[in-house]
């Protein structure tokens, strides 16, 4: 692969945004170009990036996924507050090989903009069969039943953004340019093909990162000028740990919500499935490099370690006018970011003084092999995790507990919820996330987050699992039915 060359945007699945719009995915296997490298994956539309969609609150979308894999295939709108039901965001919905299946997605009028993702989500494991506690209907002759983490390892993963979060921002940054960084990584065979389906997918094992496809890209930007970045985790495992050398993120947005009180901030951490929209600033002319950072998600032996890597360049050019006259006395490459005030429009109340309906406690275990456990049990699709539905109107605490030695980010699906406390530690208002990171135990204590969340519009299954798409599909996956009030 070589590095250096522009980065390119991903593609787009649409531009225009009628009030009901009409967009087509087609799943095929195919060679993709990784920065000069001819490299067979999976893709939507031919992409290794899938391309990126475009929604606006109150939309009416209806989505055609035509599938051309071996195997069968769905999908999921994360973080997007769609029902669980019918021909919505229904993870039980699945496309057989040489199928179509057809989404009807009816965007909530008060849908707040920001960046989300989908991708397949598809319920059955990687050895072919169906996930524990599942039986799934028999697959046409020959075809495969490859689960979530081969398929969004394989490539199928893309972005969605929501109207323009820019148009909450003071007025100053309301026109400045935007960038969408889908981070995704690919172990490659000797074959040049993504491991998968040449091997097991292995999220320790050494993998090269890449930014919207490309391997080390190079990202122009003036002197003094300001971008937002839409950063999405678009991989199957690995966690990212953002530094960008020299300068600092103005956090406006995260898992699709906007910020209550942004932050400046040195370093974002990303698990599986998360997202920030950020705001960057660039100083005076130079370069420099937006990285990730060493991380570990457990004690030797038992969590993953991922090493420091450089993403993507930042070439720094001289900018003009007022771009050119703020970045007077300012260090070569990134500056400080810009401080803004919230709490931004669409940001979401605090909960932590609301009554509650409900206390619930999910406990993440597993037995150090290949059974990853909620509760203590194995996902089971025909008994919810709890006996007890929730009820639409309130609003609930959960207790996550982690017993294991390295960690898991718990994702939920139709709404965010409100991170209460971390090992104890109380958090600010603003951390409205749909996925948290579950801290490993230690000597012999569990991790523990504390998170509350409001249960509105959506009757029925309510999905929630750990987002390492292997733990998911290993059986640390389970759901709470949600019934109507009264």
């Amino acid at each position: 692969m070589v590095p250096g060359a522009a980065l390119v945007e991903p593609p787009e699945l649409n531009k225009a945004t009628p009030k009901d719009l009409t967009v087509e995915l087609t799943t095929v296997q195919k060679e993709v170009m990784i920065s000069g490298k001819k490299v067979l994956a999976e893709t939507y539309n031919g992409s290794l990036v899938g391309p990126t969609l475009h929604v606006v609150p109150g939309q009416r979308v209806t989505l055609k996924l035509t599938n051309k894999l071996g195997t069968a295939t769905n999908l999921h709108f994360h973080g997007m507050h769609l029902s669980p039901k019918g021909s919505a965001d229904n993870i039980m919905l699945s496309a057989q090989p040489g199928h179509i299946l057809t989404y009807h997605l009816d965007v909530p009028a008060n849908q707040v903009p920001g960046t989300y993702w989908y991708h397949d989500h598809e319920m059955c494991s990687m050895n072919g069969g169906s996930m524990p506690g599942m039986d799934m209907s028999a697959a046409s002759a020959n075809a495969r039943c490859d689960g979530t983490e081969s398929q969004i390892g394989a490539g199928l993963s893309g972005t969605i953004i929501v109207g323009d979060s820019r148009a909450s921002l003071p007025k100053a940054y309301r026109g400045i340019t935007a960038h969408t960084l889908a981070l995704k990584d690919a172990q490659i065979s000797g074959s040049s093909s993504i491991v998968y389906p040449d091997g097991v997918l292995e999220p320790a094992s050494p993998t090269v990162r890449l930014v919207n496809g490309q391997y080390r890209p190079t990202l122009n930007v003036k002197a003094g000028e300001t971008q937002l970045w839409r950063i999405a985790n678009e991989g199957y495992a690995i966690f990212y740990d953002l530094q960008l050398d020299g300068g600092s993120f103005t956090v406006v947005g995260q898992d699709g919500n906007p910020s209550a009180a942004p932050a400046r901030v040195k370093h974002l951490l990303i698990p599986p499935g998360g997202r920030f929209d950020v705001l960057v600033t660039a100083g005076a002319t130079g370069s420099t490099w937006l990285r990730t950072l060493a991380h570990t998600t457990g004690p030797e032996g038992d969590g993953d370690s991922y090493p420091n890597t450089t993403l993507m360049k930042v070439n720094v050019q001289q900018g003009g006018g007022g771009a050119g006259s703020a970045a007077a006395g300012a260090p070569s490459g990134m500056a400080t970011s810009p401080q803004v005030a919230g709490p931004l429009p669409g940001s979401e109340p605090d909960l932590s003084r609301k009554p509650i309906a409900q206390s619930r406690r999910v406990a993440l275990s597993d037995d150090g092999g290949n059974n990853f456990w909620i509760n203590g049990k194995l996902f089971d699709m025909k008994n919810p995790t709890f006996k007890k539905p929730a009820r639409l109107g309130t609003v609930e605490e959960w207790t996550l507990t982690n017993t294991s030695k390295h960690d898991h980010p718990f994702h939920l699906h139709i709404a965010p919820f409100q991170v209460l406390s971390v090992n104890g530690r109380a958090q600010p208002p603003a951390d409205y996330l749909d996925t948290v990171t579950v801290p490993h135990a230690v000597n012999g204590v569990a991790g523990k987050v504390v998170i509350r969340i409001r249960f509105t519009d959506f009757t029925g299954m309510w999905m929630f699992h750990c987002h390492i798409t292997g733990h998911e599909d290993n059986g640390m996956m389970g759901y709470v039915n949600v019934v109507a009030a009264g």
